[in-house]
């Protein structure tokens, strides 16, 4: 096993001066025993653990210790090798190597012998090597070509040994085995069968490492009558070595000088906070530093205040435990309710309703880890762990860092922090486009990304200072936390406007916040400011298309109730909405019409859950389509689909719709408004005038005579929707079925003798 000359992070450790744990002095008593075997005994020694604790540094360790006192040493791993021939080329290989390396005489017979018998094998057709079982524990040998080449050659008082004997004098040759529990699980019960029936040699030492369980419960498939695989493994090693655990000052130790070594940027007394959560297994140990090390860049973008290393090192380790199950966590609002602000809230109405245990509140934890697949149960105790210890440690901001951890943020708080440096030192529109032009390609993102993330910085920062303006001791201090508010403010009307970037999502976000901060409004400063939201807001409505004013629509909700605060905020809440959609209601029921000239326009409203602004204007009484002159407008659109064909297909579509909404609504628009509509004697006449001015095909006939009853019976008159000819004999044939079915029902058997 050579010592590499460049490791990675991951590598086996060779030198003792690399040892946090203990794994040298684990080495050296091994070590101790392999050298203490008399020379003409064989040895089988395990070396047990679990992945990643440290079995491949203990091999190194000892292989180190054994070449220093002049021992041939050799590696050899099965792990990658699928097939018993090539499994034994290769350790007949290595064998050779090694004593050449050694300067040991040696005859080599045993390739020409591998071939001839490969020939011989192969012209009789026994190539494949038969099925391992209890029975060779007796006398029986494995034979196929490699291995029976080699068997032979290395027969046990055979001249080959007796000349390496010569050669090793009181020497060991050590064979190291590494990563047997990766091995093949065919070829595993065949290769310690052969090291402890067929190559059971003077001389020869085999250090195997590997995890005994997985390696038991390998044998334990293959032959039941081995149970566990515990009873089997006894008769085939001398000495059985378990990895001592690693203490809690060896980690401690380890994660020290690992940190010093490649992240000295994190803070050391950052570990003391979450010391009792760091993983125990080095490897995962290891996994932990350079995933912290891979984060160098992206701190190095924030300032040292930005980011809580609580929060970073918590992040890490639950991506590293279950990335699953950690991207998961941050779908939606899961984090909040499983760790964060939500999740308080829920735990105390819980606690003080149900008496709720930990454990029954942790219910919804163990359904997430089953809906991402994780079902092993030391990764569930650990998972769980992880989270209690966010819901107690994580600061208000862990979201963002967990985020960090799955992907780089477009910009940071530091990035931001320079760019409003720059930008109040000269506020054009400009200013902004380069920075977001830069900053897209300077972080090889998108400029979409740069903008999402500017905007919601804008907004989060706007925040802290409207919240540090509501909690401030002094005036002075007031008045400067909402100067600088205000000039965020201007910032974000020059993103969404100057740029073209006012999106429906990012107006209700801004209008949302207006809505919240609308009723502080007692210091000047703050009276000031909330008359400059709202001009910003009313000039975001003034730009928007027609197309846009739609959504804007929805995000404005008119039919939003507001609760009543107290302060009178209700009232000015309402009174801003009402400015809004004095501007944006009349572009939005404009584009709402035009609905009726495209193809498939009203079609497309059929789809729940889409064009909510479209609908509002077209099927609510309170919109300006039918409190307006644009009523008239729909009405004269509706006339033409007399003669234009998508004209005529969207008015029979809108009369459908109306319909259907008549006894279940149209989404957010309730079925009484439907019937207000509907109670409009012109509008209804101008529909049905046009949905029955093509002659209509026999099956649907019936639909319009029964609509035609709803109307009536919604209060319009009949004179207003007179049945066509067609619908009129439709109406007759409908009559006289129903006056059939009655004659002739059980209470009205009709005459004797009738069918």
């Amino acid at each position: 096993m050579n010592v590499p000359t460049t490791k990675g992070y991951d590598s086996a450790q060779a030198q003792r001066e690399e040892d946090d744990l203990d794994r040298w002095r684990f080495a050296a008593e091994i070590v101790e025993i392999v050298l203490a075997t008399p020379p003409d005994w064989s040895a089988r020694i395990g070396i047990f653990g679990r992945w990643g604790e440290g079995k491949s540094t203990v091999l190194r360790f000892a292989e180190g210790m054994l070449k220093e006192k002049g021992n041939v040493v050799f590696a050899f791993s099965p792990w990658a090798i699928q097939n018993w021939n090539d499994l034994w080329e290769d350790f007949g290989s290595r064998l050779l190597e090694a004593l050449s390396g050694a300067q040991i005489p040696f005859e080599s017979s045993w390739k020409k012998s591998l071939k001839d018998s490969s020939k011989w094998l192969q012209s009789t057709g026994l190539g494949r090597v038969a099925e391992t079982a209890a029975a060779y524990w007796g006398k029986d040998k494995l034979y196929n070509a490699a291995f029976g080449a080699l068997s032979r050659w290395l027969k046990y008082d055979g001249a080959q040994i007796r000349a390496i004997q010569r050669g090793l004098q009181d020497r060991r040759l050590v064979v190291l085995i590494d990563d047997l529990d990766r091995c093949a699980p065919e070829l595993i019960p065949q290769l310690l069968l052969s090291l402890r029936e067929l190559l059971d040699l003077p001389g020869f030492t085999f250090l195997l490492a590997f995890d005994d369980e997985i390696v038991g419960r390998s044998l334990a498939e293959k032959n039941p009558a081995w149970v566990d695989g515990s009873n089997f493994l006894e008769k085939i090693l001398d000495f059985r070595f378990h990895l001592p655990p690693v203490t809690e000052l060896q980690k401690e130790r380890f994660i020290a000088k690992a940190m010093a070594k490649y992240c000295a940027f994190v803070p050391k007394e950052s570990v003391k906070e979450i010391q009792d959560l760091l993983p125990s297994n080095p490897r995962k140990l290891k996994s932990l530093i350079r995933s912290l090390a891979a984060l160098r860049p992206q701190v190095n973008r924030h300032d040292s205040n930005e980011l809580n290393w609580v929060d970073m090192w918590i992040a890490q380790m639950l991506r590293l435990e279950s990335y699953p199950f950690f991207e998961r966590l941050l779908k939606d609002d899961t984090l909040e309710n499983e760790a964060g602000s939500l999740y308080e809230i829920n735990k105390r109405v819980s606690q003080k309703k149900l008496g709720e245990a930990q454990d029954e509140q942790n219910q919804s934890l163990l359904d997430l880890m089953k809906e991402v697949g994780v079902e092993d149960l030391a990764v569930v105790k650990r998972l769980t762990q992880l989270v209690e210890a966010a819901r107690s440690r994580s600061s208000l901001r862990f979201r963002y860092v967990c985020e960090l951890a799955l992907r780089p943020h477009a910009v940071t708080w530091k990035e931001f922090r320079l760019l409003s440096v720059t930008w109040t030192a000269d506020r054009r529109a400009s200013v902004l486009g380069d920075w977001i032009t830069k900053q897209a390609i300077d972080r090889a993102v998108s400029a979409d990304d740069v903008e999402e993330e500017l905007f919601a910085a804008i907004l989060t920062k706007r925040n802290e200072l409207l919240s540090a303006a509501a909690e401030s001791g002094s005036t002075e201090e007031h008045d400067s936390h909402s100067r600088e508010a205000g000039i965020l403010l201007e910032m974000a009307e020059q993103v969404l406007v100057d740029l073209g970037k006012l999106v429906p999502e990012r107006f209700s976000k801004l209008h949302g916040q207006a809505s919240y901060w609308i009723g502080f409004r007692k210091m000047p400063s703050d009276k000031a400011l909330r008359q400059q939201e709202e001009a910003v807001l009313l000039r975001l409505v003034s730009s928007a298309s027609p197309a846009l004013s739609t959504e804007l629509l929805e995000k404005i909700k008119p039919q939003l109730w507001d609760l009543d605060m107290g302060d009178g905020s209700q009232e000015l809440k309402r009174a801003l909405r009402a400015k809004c959609l004095e501007i944006v209601a009349p572009k939005a029921a404009r584009e709402a019409i035009g609905f009726m000239t495209r193809e498939g326009g009203i079609q497309s409203l059929t789809e729940r859950g889409r064009h909510f602004g479209v609908k509002y204007c077209l099927f609510h009484p309170d919109s300006p389509v039918w409190k307006t002159n644009l009523r008239d407008d729909l009405l004269e659109l509706v006339s033409r689909g007399r003669q234009e064909l998508a004209i005529y297909l969207n008015a029979r579509d809108m009369f459908n719709l109306l319909m259907d909404g008549l006894e279940q609504g149209i989404d957010s628009v309730s079925s009484r408004n439907i019937a207000t509509v509907l109670s409009d004697r012109v509008f209804v006449h101008c529909l049905w005038e046009t949905v029955v001015s093509k002659e209509i095909q026999y099956r649907m006939q019936i639909s319009f005579v029964r609509a035609r009853q709803a109307l009536i019976q919604n209060g319009i008159p009949e004179e207003e929707i007179p049945l066509t000819k067609e619908l009129q004999l439709r109406l007759q044939e409908e009559m006289s079925q129903t006056s059939l079915q009655s004659s002739t029902s059980p209470e009205n058997p009709g005459p004797p003798g009738e069918l």
